[in-house]
């Protein structure tokens, strides 16, 4: 993410009401720098939370501050693992059992279709999905 598209999302987030502290605008900075879901771990691992100085519960309470916002989505990977991302469009997962690659898909179009007969189907009023991919990437096949 460039420095100008990170600084168009602080901008929005400032016109939605959002306070950015040091601590919440940091992790979205190491998110934005990785370009990929990274663990709470490597998120307070990182030099620059290092520097800051943020403590573990710090760091957690502000990932639940953002995926509260949907700033942040999860990525449950098999067993408890998960990894944190910017949602900044709506994508899809391939994830490598083997490497633990981690792919995005952008393309939704026959899910969209399929939400809108479910809902129509059971009446539940879908807000949103999460699908992730699992199997063997190109070079582990």
């Amino acid at each position: 993410m460039s420095e100008q598209e990170l600084t168009q999302l602080f901008t929005s987030l400032r016109a939605r009401g959002c306070r950015l502290s040091g601590g919440r605008e940091l992790l979205l900075r190491v998110l934005a720098a990785a370009g990929k879901p990274l663990s709470a771990a490597a998120i307070m691992n990182s030099a620059a939370v290092k520097r800051a100085a943020l403590d573990r519960a710090t760091v957690y309470r502000v990932l639940n501050f953002w995926e509260k916002e949907s700033v942040l989505e999860i990525l449950r990977l098999q067993g408890d693992e998960r990894l944190y991302h910017l949602n900044l469009h709506h994508h899809h997962h391939l994830v490598c059992t083997a490497c633990k690659k981690i792919s995005s898909v952008d393309s939704c179009r026959s899910l969209s279709r399929e939400e809108v007969l479910i809902s129509k189907k059971t009446g539940f009023k879908i807000k949103r999905h999460t699908l992730e991919f699992y199997g063997l990437c190109q070079d582990c096949a």
